[in-house]
């Protein structure tokens, strides 16, 4: 049985979410569907480490963000469409969040081939997941940023947030999801929404030569919530 104190701290726990929601205020909008991104010239051959971001932590020096879904373009698709997708990240933490605020990776490159330079990466997610299977596949949106080059970091306060927008090609190779959607016409799949940070360190080697470059990284570590999914259906690759 729920006392009485207990069912008003319930519901004061839930209005101070709502207002929360409520009163995050947008402080940017990144659209990554109209841009011809500008890759940089020297690419490394190879490197360490890896994304991270997802799930959650009882840490509180780690920053936390509630990702919501806000659209899909559509609510039915055909295998090799284009998906575009709006995701709103909000901080919901009590620390600042740091995100990369542009597509061309090439802009964050400095001139000199012999450099070593730091940047930032991230990758916005759609997550489509088959609900009577659990097997998933995403699709990402890269974009880039550099405490170095004004303009390519987006700082996110506490109750603050910003919308990302992209598009991309809705593509999955493996032979279980070819199978599937074949099997079950049309596919329901829950969509929901994702987020990765890393930091990059690009190194030439010690003669300078960017053809023998590494790079490493190094995971942003994030308490992330999912607010939302939405439904959308999975057609076969349509023949015409």
């Amino acid at each position: 049985m729920i006392t009485r104190c207990a069912r008003l701290g319930l519901i004061a726990a839930g209005v101070a979410l709502a207002a929360s929601t409520i009163l995050a205020q947008e402080v940017g909008y990144l659209d990554l569907t109209d841009s011809v991104p500008r890759e940089r010239m020297r690419s490394p051959n190879g490197g360490t480490g890896g994304f991270c971001g997802g799930g959650g932590s009882a840490s509180t020096a780690i920053p936390e963000i509630t990702l919501r879904l806000v659209s899909v373009d559509k609510r039915a698709y055909s295998m090799g469409e284009e998906v575009t997708f709006e995701i709103r990240v909000e901080n919901t933490g009590k620390e600042s969040v740091e995100i990369p605020w542009t597509p061309h990776l090439g802009d964050l490159e400095p001139g000199d081939p012999t450099q070593s330079y730091t940047y930032r990466s991230a990758v916005v997610i759609l997550n489509l997941t088959d609900p009577d299977s659990h097997h998933s596949f995403d699709l990402y949106g890269n974009f880039y940023g550099s405490t170095d080059v004004p303009g390519t970091i987006q700082e996110v306060r506490p109750s603050q947030s910003v919308l990302i927008r992209t598009r991309r090609r809705l593509e999955t190779f493996e032979d279980w999801w070819v199978k599937r959607v074949k099997e079950v016409q049309p596919l329901p799949l829950k969509a929901s929404p994702g987020l990765m940070l890393n930091t990059m360190t690009y190194s030439p080697d010690e003669k300078g030569d960017w053809h023998s470059a590494s790079e490493n990284s190094q995971c942003t570590p994030l308490n992330t919530r999912k607010a939302n999914h939405l439904d959308v259906v999975l057609w076969p690759r349509s023949s015409n």
